[in-house]
């Protein structure tokens, strides 16, 4: 897998998935198969990955041209396992090999015509940058097919190490498949349970987000058609508020999205927590690895529970941030982002538990009764809401105290305390927080060009002079706020844009009972 986890080629739409399932008619295919076959053709048409197969996307560029080169080096491959059952040449073990060299030989890293029929409009611009790359790596290590075989024409016959499985069922090969898949390295402990739950509505709106919708149709099995029709519609609405606007390092802005770059394994992981929070499901998190006692996640055969699942996930999220009137409009370069300008999932969880927490104990108004020194004191204390680069740890099992920690500041700030004497009693009662070095900047030192993560540094830095919510005091993000009459339209006040304001559309909705309290703007 490529270490980052984000410079992968995606090479998903080279092989289609099938359900290995459908038909029960082992073969006993023995033959040879040449790189030739992997052109548009009968032996191409036939191949196939099981439909509840990971991803074919944890290669980076050089790992994707080492083994096309490999190939023409005639040097040792690890030979493709296959399984025939009925019209359909199933991949079980290798996938990310062949698919290589299907890449190579269809001109088609991520963003040629294989993927443009699978992801449509939706292939990332990171996905077209990986593609990119990986083209220009091939041309230079091999050539590209079209030049290969016009200059090494013979080589168009050799043939690829290939072993058959041969008189198995389909419940076989798919033990062998999950067997030999976790007995090497590329698939981690949240791609192991996700593919043996498959069917489930948290694998399945996991996906439906991860992929914006996009890729192959996981709910297409429903047998409700509104789950069929709005499932990938959910997914991509949801990523969209996570991944807008597009992040760029280094950072020139503080307007940054919600949850980071939008590509890589990363979001997977950060899909899997959300779904599972947002609808409280007692798993363990995408950090850990499945536990015996965990409860098993049945198939959602009807679709109606994964409908269920991702409509209540895009209510969360809008909650945090977004132009929904219930939205809080919280800044994710404050709450989320670390001040070089790295992005914590650990951080957006524990938030959207909290904001779930005060949602459902009735506190949102509290909160937003103090938020504007609430958000001053994490200005001057980020530790208060990153606990993933701090002693609080990370995780399920230390929310409790993270939350605990955000809980007793407000506390505090609505009985009256001021931030300073707010932040003593803190560091009092959670001394953790107090010891927390500052974060260091990437590549300092005298003589040193700019590091990344420095010029994001330099950008975030701006964040104290953000605009502010004239009504809760608290900061503004385009993605989180909405126009607002300073003199009320019901009291005869002006259209006129001097007459106009930017505020959180949850202060905006609850304008007139917090003025009717006499909590109406500072």
């Amino acid at each position: 897998m490529a270490r980052d986890g984000k410079n992968v080629v995606n090479l998903d739409a080279l092989i289609p998935r099938a359900d290995l399932f459908e038909q029960s008619v082992p073969g006993k295919l023995d033959q040879n198969i040449r790189i030739s076959d992997l052109e548009p053709g009968v032996t191409y048409n036939l191949l196939r990955k099981p439909d509840f197969q990971r991803e074919t996307a944890n290669w980076n560029p050089q790992q994707v041209a080492g083994l096309i080169q490999t190939f023409s080096d005639s040097d040792i491959i690890p030979a493709i396992i296959l399984w025939e059952n009925g019209t359909s040449l199933f991949v079980v073990d290798g996938a990310h090999r062949l698919s290589a060299l299907i890449g190579w030989v269809q001109s088609d890293f991520g963003a040629g015509t294989l993927s443009q029929l699978m992801f449509g409009t939706k292939i990332p611009d990171h996905q077209r940058v990986m593609h990119d790359q990986t083209i220009e790596l091939v041309r230079n290590a091999v050539g590209l097919w079209p030049d290969y075989k016009e200059r090494k024409g013979i080589s168009s016959l050799r043939t690829l190490p290939v072993q058959w499985i041969e008189g198995r069922t389909a419940p076989q090969a798919a033990r062998a498949f999950i067997r030999i898949n976790q007995g090497g390295t590329e698939i981690d402990a949240l791609e192991t349970r996700i593919l043996q739950a498959g069917g489930s509505a948290l694998a399945v709106a996991t996906r439906a987000i991860a992929r914006g919708g996009a890729g192959h149709r996981y709910w297409d099995h429903f047998s409700n058609e509104e789950a069929r029709r709005r499932s990938p519609a959910l997914g991509e609405e949801i990523y969209k508020l996570l991944y807008e606007p597009k992040l760029e390092p280094p950072l020139k802005t503080v307007e940054v999205p919600l949850a980071g770059i939008g590509y890589g394994v990363a979001v997977l992981r950060l899909a899997f927590d959300l779904v599972a929070l947002a609808n409280q499901l007692p798993v363990a998190d995408s950090t850990r690895k499945a536990k015996a006692t965990d409860p098993e996640l049945e198939k959602d055969p009807t679709g109606t529970q994964t409908l269920a699942y991702l409509r209540r996930t895009k209510r969360i999220v809008q909650m945090i941030l977004s132009n929904e009137r219930h939205s809080l409009g919280l800044h994710p370069a404050l709450y989320c982002y670390t001040s070089n300008g790295n992005f914590q999932p650990a951080a957006l969880l524990n938030i959207v538990a909290w904001v779930m927490r005060l949602d459902a104990t009735g506190r949102l108004e509290t909160f937003r009764r103090v938020r504007g020194d609430f958000e001053d004191l994490i200005l001057a204390h980020p530790a208060m809401v990153k606990p993933a680069v701090n002693k609080l740890g990370t995780g399920t099992r230390n929310r409790p105290r993270a939350l605990s920690l955000l809980d007793r500041a407000v506390d505090l700030l609505a009985a009256g305390k001021s931030k300073e004497e707010a932040w003593e009693t803190l560091i009092e009662e959670f001394p953790q927080i107090a010891v927390a070095e500052p974060e260091p900047e990437e590549g300092e030192g005298a003589g040193r060009p700019f590091s990344s993560g420095a010029k994001s540094a330099l950008s975030l830095s701006d964040l104290g002079a953000a605009p502010r919510c004239p009504l809760c005091q608290g900061l503004l993000h385009p993605n989180g706020k909405t126009a607002d009459h300073r003199d009320k339209r019901a009291d005869g006040g002006s259209s006129h844009s001097r007459n106009g304001r930017w505020v959180h559309p949850a202060c905006n909705g609850a304008r007139d009972k917090d003025e009717a309290k006499g909590g109406g703007q500072r």
